[in-house]
């Protein structure tokens, strides 16, 4: 039920900063965004043709930037602490060479995974067409890496490419059932901001980081009280 309640806040989050996070949303498009935008468009086209449909994600490597400046306004928000656009100026300056490369080794991975995927789901041998089935649990496993990845980057007091991957993947196994109930949860707030176009402009970037933010904050807090 966490992830109902970490969905929930994300959502009360947004509304209570619903102009200010709505300009955020704004400039992460045009940061950087736009290339998610394609990447989903160029999806769509070329599964209607039978294209490689798997290639699309490479077209989103140049909004790992923004996105880590995203997250880097998403972890404040998350703990009521103010924010103001010179918070996503400043994570666009400090993260975005680490950001990039994160975006680069994360995007040329899932084309693997999805080409993977892609493969051997139009196999006519039943053997082969199971193997599907591992590629299907790779993919979900690293596209749930994604919704911590950022948010972990710009929490670490010492940020690093290595050390982001790490913590993400160390967090998506420590909580499986967590982890793929958000993902469920984040695919249904894309699905519904794409049907109404306006909400995937205005809202849905933004609520998809904050959902990792307070993920990431959940485990911070629930690490912290093991501890004491």
């Amino acid at each position: 039920m966490k992830a109902f309640s970490i969905t929930w806040r994300a959502l009360v989050g947004y509304y209570n900063d619903l102009f200010f996070l709505f300009g955020m949303c704004l400039l992460w498009w045009a940061c950087g965004g736009i290339f998610v935008g394609a990447a989903f468009i160029a999806t769509w086209g070329l599964l209607q043709v039978n294209g490689p449909w798997w290639l699309a994600p490479l077209l989103a490597i140049p909004a790992g930037p923004a996105t880590a400046a995203l997250a880097n306004v998403a972890r404040r928000t998350s703990r009521e602490l103010h924010a103001d656009h010179t918070v996503f100026l400043e994570g666009l300056r400090s993260y975005w060479r680490r950001a990039l490369a994160l975006s680069a080794i994360s995007m040329t991975i899932l084309t693997l995974l999805l080409l993977n995927l892609a493969f051997y789901s139009a196999q006519g041998s039943r053997l082969l067409w199971l193997l599907t089935f591992i590629w299907v649990y790779l993919s979900a496993f690293w596209i749930v890496v994604q919704l911590y990845l950022y948010p972990v980057l710009v929490g670490l007091e010492a940020p690093s490419i290595r050390g982001a991957f790490r913590m993400a993947a160390a967090m998506t196994l420590a909580k499986p059932l967590f982890s793929v109930l958000l993902l469920l949860l984040a695919f249904l707030l894309t699905g519904v901001s794409a049907a109404l176009v306006i909400p995937a402009l205005a809202a849905w970037p933004v609520l998809i980081v904050l959902m990792g933010a307070g993920s990431v904050k959940m485990f911070v807090e629930e690490a912290a009280q093991k501890s004491s």
